[in-house]
Order: C-alpha cells, then sequence, then structure tokens
C-alpha cells in the first residue's frame, strides 16, 4: 500500500513538473533573437526583448515586452499577441510590436491586425502605424514608418558575419585537422619502420 501511495505521488509530481515546464520564454537582453513558432510564424526580437508561449502552442498566444516583429502564417485559431499595453490579433500578416506598461505602436506591413485596449478597438491596415498612449487614452492611427527594418536589418548582417566566421573557423579547423593527421601518419609509418627493423 505504501509503494502504492509513493508511486503516486511520484506520478503527481512528474505531471506538475511536466505543466510547469510548458512554457517557452526566450529574452534577446543585449542582442537580437529570432523564434520559429511551432505553427510555422517567425518572431524577431530586438533588443532587451521577451516573448513567452506554450510549446503546444495550439492557441497561438505570445505575451511580449518589448520590441518584436512578427510574420505570421494564417492558421485555425487567430495569432494572438498579449503586450503590456494591449492585445493584438491577427490572422496572417507581418507586423512590429513595440511595447512598453504606457504606450503600445502597432505598424504592419501587409495584412492587417486588431489592437485592442480595454474597451477601444481599431483595425490597423498595411501601410499603417497604430499608436496608444496612457496618458491619451486613445488609439491613432498614421502612416507606418517602418523604423523595425533597421534593426532587422542589422540582425540580418549579424547572421551573415556569424556565418563567415563559422565557414573561416571551420576552415581553419579542418586545415588544423588535415595537419595533425599527416602528423600522426608519418609517426605511425615512423613506427611501423622501427617494428619491422
Amino acid at each position: 500500500m505504501k509503494v502504492i501511495k509513493l508511486n503516486l505521488l511520484f506520478l503527481i509530481m512528474l505531471t506538475l513538473f511536466s505543466c510547469s515546464n510548458s512554457k517557452v520564454k526566450v529574452s534577446s537582453n543585449d542582442n537580437y533573437e529570432t523564434v520559429n513558432f511551432p505553427d510555422g510564424s517567425f518572431a524577431y526580437l530586438n533588443r532587451n526583448s521577451t516573448i513567452e508561449f506554450e510549446k503546444n502552442f495550439t492557441n497561438r498566444i505570445v505575451k511580449q515586452k518589448g520590441e518584436v516583429f512578427y510574420e505570421v502564417k494564417k492558421g485555425n485559431n487567430p495569432f494572438i499577441v498579449e503586450a503590456e499595453s494591449g492585445e493584438i490579433k491577427v490572422l496572417g500578416t507581418k507586423f512590429n510590436i513595440k511595447s512598453t506598461k504606457n504606450e503600445i505602436e502597432v505598424e504592419v506591413e501587409s495584412g492587417s491586425v486588431e489592437l485592442k485596449i480595454d474597451k477601444l478597438v481599431k483595425n490597423v491596415k498595411k501601410g499603417q502605424k497604430a499608436v496608444f498612449k496612457d496618458v491619451e487614452k486613445s488609439i491613432k492611427i498614421a502612416k507606418a514608418e517602418l523604423k523595425h527594418k533597421q534593426w532587422i536589418s542589422s540582425l540580418e548582417k549579424e547572421f551573415k558575419k556569424l556565418g563567415k566566421e563559422i565557414v573561416k573557423d571551420s576552415k581553419k579547423i579542418k586545415k588544423e585537422s588535415e595537419k595533425i593527421g599527416k602528423e600522426v601518419k608519418k609517426e605511425f609509418n615512423k613506427l611501423k619502420k622501427k617494428t619491422n627493423n
């Protein structure tokens, strides 16, 4: 009876542990980060930004702090971003969200999104920017400036630079391993001659 209780307790603890680890959290700190979601959507995190979502991603809900550019694939469920100041709902689009506790800015590169802050709701279309400031208590629509393209360009340059460094380092490693291989073969041949004599 004691063994059954211990096994049951262990099973419950294991279940609780696996449930508590069902979230994915990505923070960019002083770097840029990219995230591939299970549904095929992407997120590009600007520096000092964070996103969090469920591993299985069936609800397609992302919690965000900071600035993130999204490329959302169409799906059965709407893609929802819960930012510090409001909620953005989409079906398939490319857009940038810059969020703090008191302000949110959403720029739409393609498609459209719905920005919801408390009872305020605005549809934001391709080429538009929506700005909400807590002080003003309203959502203003303006022409998108697409400033996020600057930091995404920096991110792409960093990836290219990293790729070149990896290729360069792999060539160095290949040369070194070939050199070591020749030295080992030379020493092996010397040893072979000594044992034959």
